[in-house]
């Protein structure tokens, strides 16, 4: 989805600045019934069947990808065929040499309507691991114009079991709903929800396998808005138990807004993208091309003006939640800034409020300190309470004492500012390592300016 494809650009520049590197992975033979016997690198494990859906994928784009229209491009997928060569490779994973084929269906006057279907397979990837997928269902409609695009999927169940762990992803749903505006550039928002998610492990020497991590009612949720000739990022994940260890996590959230943005250079972002994806550039050179095109888009955000809205990050543990909120801001940015890693530092501004319930700071403590304490040991309970209070009041105290945080009410606070190059703790500097006045710009100081990304020969 074009909507999905933009925030995720947008989330890379603003929010992680690294080089995309290449995974090199050589072909693995096609599944054969004895391949569960055979030792097989996990890099072999992995090759074949990405290359074949990376193979898919690129066949589809270069069929409908230039099409903007949301209704000539799924028309064109209705009639599309894979390559001779590809079709065999799919069939050996998915049952089929079509494995997703969508239909036009009845629907409201003024709608086109398509349904699709992945249907339920089993598949044994050379290596041993074996792929097991219930049927997936997708609802897609839009308009005669094709300006409009809303989808709607489930997937009952995946399994991807290896030969001493896998992962369970049961209950999910997709839904979009998206607009294309004048420029290009298409809005809306996307879900996803999963049900449960769970990795099981076989321990060394045994054959029976157990939960080791377990995620109950995720969703990862993403929207692009418009804002007259802004653009606004809203990103968000929330699960309502993750149980690790034994131990649970009551709940867990993050909410992230990118707004401010510029709607032109979005749009630019957006044209700049299709055609490099229709460049017939080889891979590498293409990822290069896509790095320095994502750089600049990420330098034109900051100098206009962009900035970072942290809503909430938060997470409870027996009834007590941490969280932190804040916003990042940059100063009246130049070009100039981006190779000055000093001036650059001094044109951050952020804050960032933390709060910490004591409380939740004794159960961790008492946690660590039982798996510390020999359980057997006939006053095992009363070493555990022991340690758990001294451990909380050290981190209470180093934390109060220093000055990094101040106690209200039960809750360790903390704001914390970065300015002028400078970062304080309610409102006053602690020494911190390799900063002991402060001095944040010390940090960019001994980093390396940011290069852009060299243009390869086409």
């Amino acid at each position: 989805m074009k909507k999905t494809t933009i925030a995720a650009a947008i989330a890379s520049v603003l929010l992680a600045q690294s080089n995309a590197r290449a995974i090199e992975q050589a072909p693995s033979p096609q599944p054969h019934p004895q391949a569960a016997a055979r030792p097989v690198p996990p890099s072999l494990i992995k090759s074949a069947t990405i290359e074949t859906l990376a193979a898919a994928a690129k066949e589809m784009h270069a069929a409908t990808g230039g099409q903007q229209d949301a209704g000539k491009k799924l028309d064109l997928y209705t009639r599309f065929e894979f390559s001779p060569e590809l079709r065999p490779k799919l069939k050996a994973i998915f049952g089929s040499e079509r494995p997703f084929p969508m239909q036009r269906t009845a629907g409201a006057k003024g709608q086109v309507n398509y349904a699709a279907k992945l249907m339920p397979h089993t598949y044994l990837e050379d290596g041993g691991t074996v792929f097991t997928w219930a049927e997936l269902s997708a609802k897609v409609s839009t308009n005669k114009a094709g300006s409009m695009m809303n989808s709607s999927s489930t997937w009952p169940s995946l399994s991807i079991a290896g030969m001493q762990s896998g992962v369970t992803l049961q209950n999910m749903r997709f839904d979009f709903k998206q607009s294309r505006a004048t420029d290009g550039v298409w809005y809306g928002t996307a879900v996803a929800t999963i049900g449960t998610m769970s990795v099981r492990a076989t321990a060394p020497g045994t054959h029976e396998a157990k939960d080791v991590f377990r995620i109950d009612d995720m969703q990862a949720r993403s929207e692009v808005l418009r804002r007259g000739k802004k653009a606004e990022v809203v990103y968000g994940w929330s699960s309502k138990a993750i149980t690790a260890g034994g131990e649970k996590i009551d709940r867990a959230n993050i909410g992230v807004r990118l707004v401010n943005l510029p709607a032109q250079a979005m749009a630019d972002l957006d044209s700049e993208l299709r055609n490099e994806q229709v460049s017939g550039l080889a891979p590498a050179a293409q990822r290069q091309v896509m790095m320095r095109t994502l750089t600049h888009f990420g330098k034109d955000l900051v100098i206009s003006g962009a900035a970072v809205v942290i809503d909430d990050i938060s997470a409870g543990y027996r009834g007590n939640t941490a969280s932190i909120k804040g916003r990042i801001d940059f100063d009246k940015m130049v070009d100039a800034d981006f190779s000055a890693p000093l001036e650059f530092g001094k044109k951050i501004i952020a804050r960032l409020d933390v709060r910490l319930p004591v409380a939740l700071v004794n159960d961790v403590s008492h946690l660590v300190a039982a798996k510390q304490v020999n359980a057997s040991a006939p006053d095992a309970a009363q070493q555990i309470d022991a340690a758990a209070r001294n451990m909380a009041a050290v981190v209470i105290g180093k934390l109060v004492n220093e000055g990094f945080a101040v106690m209200d009410k039960g809750e360790l606070r903390s704001a914390i500012e970065v300015k002028n190059g400078k970062i304080t703790f309610n409102g006053k500097i602690v020494p911190l390592p390799g900063m002991p006045n402060g001095e944040l710009v010390q940090v960019f100081g001994r980093a390396p300016a940011p290069q852009p990304a060299p243009v390869p020969a086409q």
